[in-house]
This record gives C-alpha cells, structure tokens and sequence, in this order.
C-alpha cells in the first residue's frame, strides 16, 4: 500500500491522511480485482446502480474509519442520526461513477471527506483505474500522488475565457439544456464527456479543464464533499448553481441546485450566464 512521501506529510501533517491513503488504496484494489472476475449489477430504489464492487468498497472504508472516530456518511449506508455530526463525520462515495465502472470506461473514484463544524477539513479522491490520488488538508493546498508515490502540489488552470474553456460534462446523465446552455448562452466549444464527479473535478484541480456544471438535483453530499475542498485548495471555487457554498449539516443530504465548479474565472462566468437565465 501507498505512503505518502515524509516531505509531502510535512505539507499535510494531519496523521490521518496517510491512513486514508491506505484505506482507500484497498477498496480500489478490491474494485479493480471484482472489475476483473465479473460482478452483478443491481438497481437501487432511485433507478441509480449498484454494484457488487460498491458494497465491497463501502465495507472495507466504513471498517476503516470506524478506528479514525467520528460519524460516518455514505452513500451505500446513510444513517438516520444528525448526531453523527458531533464528533466530525466522514462522508464517503464508495465508488463514485458506477456506471463508468459497468462500462468499463476506467472513469470511477473512491472518495471521503471529513467534515467539522459544517467545512470539509480533510478531502481525498482516489482513481483506481489510474492508481492516483488527490489530497487536500484545509488551508494546505491541494496535492497529486501519483503511482510512482511522487507527491506535487496542483492548481487550477489560468484559462480566463469562457469560449475557450474545456467544460466537463456527464458521460452517461448530461441533461439536453445543460449542453443548450454550454452551447448556446456560453459559446463553450470544448465539451469534454467524462463519468463520475471525483474525476471531473480532479482534472479541473491539476488544470486539465477549467470547469463543470451540472442542473440536477440528483447528486448528494457524498458526490462532492471531498473534491469540493480539493478544487477549493487547488484555487478553483465550487458551489450551486445559484452561487452558493456547500454545507454539510442536517438532514437534507440532497443538492437540489446542481453543482458548478470551475477555475476563479470560468466560475464567476457560468455562475452570472446562469443568473440571465
């Protein structure tokens, strides 16, 4: 398993993340080893997939961190306690881009986030496909390691034209008048399909593309809580549609008013096109 590097850790100090790395370096193996033996496929009440690699991973992270202490929020597990908010709790996406995982595209992530006091301190995303990993402490930065166990710290792209800017967009639920508005309203030409959120928003992190918007009010906490600190500490801005940051508290565990996250400029672009709409 994976260590962070004694010179990244004096980056990111908090004891946690190195632990976080193996745990989540585990249930990706555990993904790609049922990826490769064959796996059945079920339908949640939602209509949204779920697979036998979903359920291994959320075993093998909720074990984990159960030693860490704190509550635990999943999207395979989600208990009905607003108590579990406080000691901090962990909101964990088991495998992020299940439907990439069918498909076979290698577009999937594993990521948990730890929330205190309604912020994100502690976010990692892993892609297994790719044996990477991106980190973010608070305050800290936001860091690369690569299968090599090289760590770098990554930033948001410079791009400041909307036109020109490389948009992500969902592989398998991109909504007809999300890519209208792309199009049309934002005379975006680069739209990049890609699956799962913690992919798109990592890409966006190391300055691979410059933003992502989505209008549905089918994602949750677990499907942005550890990029939205990642991309934040790599200098890009992640809120809802109406230009609102994300809380973690209470019940509600739905975003109903989707998701944009982009670099500074291409954020503060998307976020005024939307408010003419």
């Amino acid at each position: 398993m994976k260590r962070i590097p004694r010179e990244g850790m004096k980056l990111l100090p908090d004891e946690r993340l190195n632990e976080l790395v193996e745990l989540l370096d585990a249930a990706g193996e555990k993904i790609l080893e049922i990826s490769k033996g064959g796996f059945l496929a079920y339908q949640k009440s939602d209509s949204s997939p779920v697979t036998d690699a979903d359920l291994a991973s959320e075993a093998i992270l909720h074990k984990g961190l159960e030693k860490l202490g704190g509550g635990i929020l999943s999207e395979e597990a989600t208990p009905d306690d607003s108590d579990i908010f406080r000691d901090g709790v962990w909101i964990v996406d088991p495998l992020d881009g299940t439907r990439g995982f069918i498909e076979g595209t290698g577009e999937f992530s594993v990521m948990v986030g730890f929330v205190d006091k309604e912020e994100v301190q502690l976010g990692i995303t892993h892609i297994p496909a790719q044996k990477t990993f991106y980190l973010a402490q608070r305050e800290r930065g936001a860091y690369l390691l690569n299968q090599q166990g090289e760590m770098e710290r990554i930033h948001t792209s410079s791009v400041a034209v909307l036109g020109e800017a490389r948009i992500l967009v969902s592989r398998f639920h991109l909504e007809h008048r999300d890519q209208l508005f792309l199009q049309e309203h934002c005379k975006v030409k680069h739209l990049l399909s890609c699956g799962s959120i913690g992919v798109k928003l990592a890409l966006i992190a190391q300055g691979k593309a410059e933003g992502y918007l989505t209008r549905t009010d089918h994602t949750s906490w677990w499907d942005i809580c550890a990029p939205d600190l990642i991309l934040r500490e790599a200098g890009g801005m992640v809120t809802d549609t109406k230009g609102e940051r994300f809380r973690y508290h209470g019940r509600e565990v739905k975003n109903p008013n989707g998701i944009v996250a982009a670099n500074p400029f291409i954020h503060s672009q998307l976020i005024e096109k939307l408010s003419l709409l």
